[in-house]
């Protein structure tokens, strides 16, 4: 049985999708809902705390509580499926772009250093964890408006570093796949794997995200052709996904080119022997 304060919650949350209270909207004072619903301040904080952790409002000092507004969402399509290249390099679809590294606070754009490997970046480069690598972290976004969109951590293996010490510096022009493909005079391929998960507290600050936001998260793996075992690279970007989705065409198979063989079968009508 739902407890009070879950029971408010559900109440506030159907509001909120039928419009009674709208996108940046500020909800009525604490103690004036905390008397219609019948219960306390403390009963009341904790629906809003419920509510905040799902992203639906958010608290405003010395202001209050407000539905949380919805920004547009910049459809990614996954990239199109293909990678693409203009006079700066590569790229990964039109949404994307215009977007450059942007200043950290120290007024670096690509800051290069020597990090651990987390467990999942070691586990594909066939290190072990803690490993030390070259990791080359960026905040990348629209230069115009400065805003933070994505962090790109680029986890490069030691055998690569060894072979290209510019991947440790300045890349120049074309930027670190470049200088990997005029070394190994061949092209590089790339396979992905989207997921989500919680930001950490300083990933929320650096993205600029609410209370209750989750990560969309991206992990390019770069590999020699040929040679998919031989990890270049693991890139881990991270984004808001309040602010992203991820998209793209649901092709036909070859057994569902058109037109279609008639269905044959009843999968509810079939015999258990031949649903197992």
């Amino acid at each position: 049985m739902p407890r009070r304060y879950e029971e408010i919650a559900s109440d506030i949350r159907d509001r909120i999708r039928s419009g009674e209270y709208q996108p940046g909207e500020a909800l009525p004072l604490m103690r004036d809902l905390a008397t219609e619903y019948g219960v306390s301040d403390i009963t009341l904080r904790k629906a809003y705390e419920l509510l905040t952790r799902e992203g639906l409002v958010e608290s405003r000092r010395r202001s209050g509580v407000y539905v949380r507004p919805h920004p547009d969402r910049v459809r990614l399509t996954v990239r199109h499926r293909q990678v693409e290249r203009d006079e700066l390099g590569y790229y990964s679809g039109p949404e994307v772009q215009h977007w450059r590294a942007l200043p950290h606070s120290d007024g670096e754009r690509t800051r290069v250093t020597e990090l651990p490997a987390p467990a999942d970046v070691a586990e594909i480069l066939g290190v072990a964890a803690g490993t030390p690598l070259t990791v080359r972290r960026r905040m990348v976004g629209d230069p115009h408006r400065e805003e933070h969109r994505q962090l790109a951590d680029s986890w490069i293996a030691g055998w690569v570093t060894a072979e290209v010490p510019a991947l440790t510096g300045n890349t120049g022009m074309g930027g670190m796949y470049d200088r990997v493909e005029e070394w190994a005079g061949r092209p590089l391929e790339w396979r992905e794997e989207t997921s989500a998960r919680m930001p950490s507290p300083e990933e929320a600050e650096s993205l600029l995200m609410p209370a209750g936001t989750p990560l969309l998260r991206v992990v390019r793996v770069t590999v020699l052709p040929g040679d998919p075992d031989r990890v270049v690279e693991v890139q881990d970007i991270r984004m808001s996904a309040a602010l992203f989705a991820v998209g793209y065409p649901l092709l036909r198979g070859p057994s569902a080119a058109w037109p279609v063989n008639p269905a044959t079968s009843d999968y509810y009508k079939a015999p258990p022997s031949e649903i197992e």
